[in-house]
């Protein structure tokens, strides 16, 4: 049985939390990783560890012993601590000091993901590596191992790559996985960066809901990446923007990536039971043994979100000049839902307009900027309410677990207006 045993190259103790973990073997393949690990220091103001983790060569003789050679290993090891040293001087000439640098023994994925996990890292960094056949015939796919065995967010990066990710895509497919790797993407980003949110409707869609039409499907879909995106928490100089293909979802994001000059892929992965540790996602593995540019990918438990988020509400804030295509599919999908109409007046108090009226619909009229809301029962001498709301700052809807509509809030000065969907 392996023991790990630790040489320190370098060390500078450091009592910060959550410091990003970045693996090498000393290589030129891995100077992306510590180059990007120093420029996303800077911009999250995270300690850096670094590791380099030395396997053990062991040869199997006919009666079945296993033979070690010290003197081999023990060169082996030198040589690796070596590379590693130099690497790290070099890399720190021309930016700041790496906190550690750290050499293990062991499986290297193995090793990476608990260090990882024991010291509750932030972020995993690894160099992309080489996208050949021997890799994956003799087991060098060190990334996509680590991703298979991670529960902290793993950052796969080209040998090229030298600061924080300025354009960046996220592969969407509307789970919480998906989720948290564009709010974490987000993170990340640098100034005046552009995240695209890609949606691929596969070509098996047919398969499974033909009787859906493509315009109608679309339609979902856009109602679905303005809800997506209403959940994110942007920060200022961010630009968001959405975008849809179909074909093979693995295949399509590679392409737009290379033609927007995408410099960083996210994805979500779907968790870590038997059959993901050992096949992580098809899209996900196509994205690592593929990709050009960087890629990372966030684990299913790098948040609780889906565990402990199922039966809390969500608030979603739309943007202006969505409002107007969100109210449509607002009103089309909670049309003939009994309401709750109230008036929240800092002077008067929380005032209830009706009660048990359904929806009719709801509109925003970008020339006069208001939003009607109509409620009643459709038929001449039918009772019905009709209600103006100007000067309107923001717009929100919230959904409960299911991602099912709860109630619409309108903000204006002051006050506010809520229609809550009873039933």
């Amino acid at each position: 049985m392996e023991t790990m045993t630790v040489t320190t190259v370098e060390a500078e103790p450091s009592g910060k939390s959550q410091p990003i973990i970045v693996a090498t073997d000393g290589l030129p393949q891995s100077r992306g990783a510590l180059n990007t690990a120093r420029a996303l220091a800077e911009r999250l103001h995270s300690p850096v560890r670094v590791i380099a983790v030395h396997k053990s060569l062991a040869l199997v003789i006919p009666d079945g012993q296993m033979l070690f050679d010290p003197n081999v290993t023990a060169s082996l090891r030198a040589d690796l601590v070596r590379r590693v040293r130099e690497q790290c001087t070099l890399i720190g000439k021309n930016g700041p000091h790496l906190d550690a640098c750290d050499v293990l023994n062991g499986e290297p994925a193995r090793v990476i993901s608990e260090v990882g996990i024991d010291q509750h890292a932030r972020l995993i960094i690894v160099g992309l590596g080489r996208h050949e056949l021997a890799d994956r015939i003799f087991g060098d796919e060190t990334a996509l191992k680590v991703v298979r065995l991670s529960h902290v967010p793993v950052l796969a990066v080209p040998e090229r790559s030298t600061t924080v990710p300025r354009h960046a895509i996220v592969g969407v497919d509307f789970s919480e996985g998906s989720l948290r790797a564009a709010q974490a993407v987000l993170h990340f980003l640098g100034e005046d960066s552009v995240l695209e949110l890609v949606h691929v409707v596969p070509r098996e869609r047919l398969l499974f809901d033909a009787w859906v039409s493509q315009d109608e499907y679309i339609r979902n879909v856009r109602r679905s990446l303005t809800r997506f995106r209403a959940r994110l928490t942007v920060p200022r100089g961010a630009h968001l923007d959405d975008v849809i293909l179909s074909g093979d979802p693995a295949k399509e994001l590679l392409t737009y990536a290379d033609r927007a000059s995408a410099d960083l892929i996210a994805t979500g992965s779907h968790g870590h039971g038997f059959v993901t540790r050992l096949v992580v996602g098809s899209v996900t593995t196509k994205l690592l043994r593929t990709a050009t540019c960087s890629v990372l990918v966030i684990p299913a438990d790098a948040s609780h979100s889906d565990r402990n988020g199922a039966a809390a509400g969500v608030t979603l804030n739309l943007e202006r000049e969505r409002w107007r295509s969100v109210l449509d599919d607002f009103t089309q999908a909670n049309v003939g839902r009994r309401t709750r109409l109230e008036i929240d007046d800092p002077d008067l108090g929380a005032q209830a307009q009706e009660q048990d009226y359904p929806l009719l619909g709801v509109t925003f009229d970008p020339v006069d900027q208001h939003v009607e809301i109509m409620l009643g029962e459709l038929g001449a001498g039918e009772p019905h309410l009709s209600r103006s709301v100007s000067g309107v700052d923001g717009l929100d809807v919230l959904t409960d677990g299911d991602g099912h509509d709860v109630a619409l809030r309108l903000r204006h000065g002051a006050g506010q207006t809520i229609l809550t969907l009873v039933q």
